[in-house]
C-alpha cells in the first residue's frame, strides 16, 4: 500500500508529492521549497530513492538539484522513462501538449496518476497552437484509463479518470 504526502510550495502552490510505503519515498515534482519537502521526508523517517519530474517548468523543479544531491537518487523525467525503482512500479505515460516534455506517472496497483499541468480538477493544462493536436491526442490515452484512478494534479486539488471524463469539458465534448 502507498501512501501520498502533499506539501505545497512556492508562490504558485504546486503540489510536491511524496509518495512512500512508509520506508522508502519517491518525491514527485520537487517545486521550489526544500526545507518544506526535507522536512516532511525527515517527519516520516523515510528514504528518498527516486525523483519523478513531470515537466520542466520552474515551480515544478526549482528544488530538484538540492534534493538530487541531497538524496544521490536517480532522476526520472521524459527522457529515461525508468519504471521501476527500488518497490515502486509505475507506467511513464507521455502526455505531450502542456509542454513538449510533459510526462505522467502511473501506479497502476494503487489507481495513483501523478500528471502535473496536464489535466486539472475541471479543466487541463495550458497548450499553444503548436501543440494542440498533441493535448487531444494526450487526452484521449487518458479518457481510455481505468475510470477509478485518483488524478494528483501539479495544482490544485485531486479529483478521478472518471470525474474529469464525466464533468471536464475538455474531455466531454470534443
Amino acid at each position: 500500500m502507498l501512501n501520498v504526502l502533499c506539501v505545497v510550495n512556492g508562490y504558485l502552490m504546486e503540489n510536491c508529492y511524496i509518495i512512500h510505503n512508509n520506508k522508502y519515498a519517491l518525491i514527485v515534482d520537487p517545486g521550489s521549497e526544500s526545507n518544506r519537502i526535507i522536512n516532511e521526508i525527515e517527519k516520516n523517517k523515510l528514504k528518498v530513492v527516486g525523483i519523478l519530474i513531470t515537466h520542466y517548468h520552474f515551480d515544478h523543479i526549482g528544488a530538484l538539484d538540492e534534493l538530487e544531491n541531497k538524496y544521490k537518487c536517480v532522476v526520472v523525467d521524459y527522457r529515461n522513462k525508468v519504471n521501476k525503482i527500488k518497490c515502486f512500479e509505475y507506467e511513464v505515460i507521455e502526455n505531450y501538449g502542456h509542454t513538449m516534455d510533459s510526462v505522467s506517472y502511473l501506479f497502476k496497483e494503487n489507481k495513483m496518476l501523478f500528471c502535473g499541468d496536464f489535466v486539472f480538477k475541471d479543466t487541463i493544462g495550458d497548450y499553444d497552437d503548436i501543440n494542440e493536436d498533441y493535448m487531444f491526442e494526450s487526452l484521449e490515452r487518458f479518457k481510455a484509463l481505468d475510470k477509478d484512478i485518483i488524478v494528483y494534479p501539479g495544482h490544485g486539488v485531486s479529483t478521478t479518470v472518471g470525474y474529469e471524463i464525466k464533468h471536464n469539458p475538455y474531455l466531454r465534448g470534443y
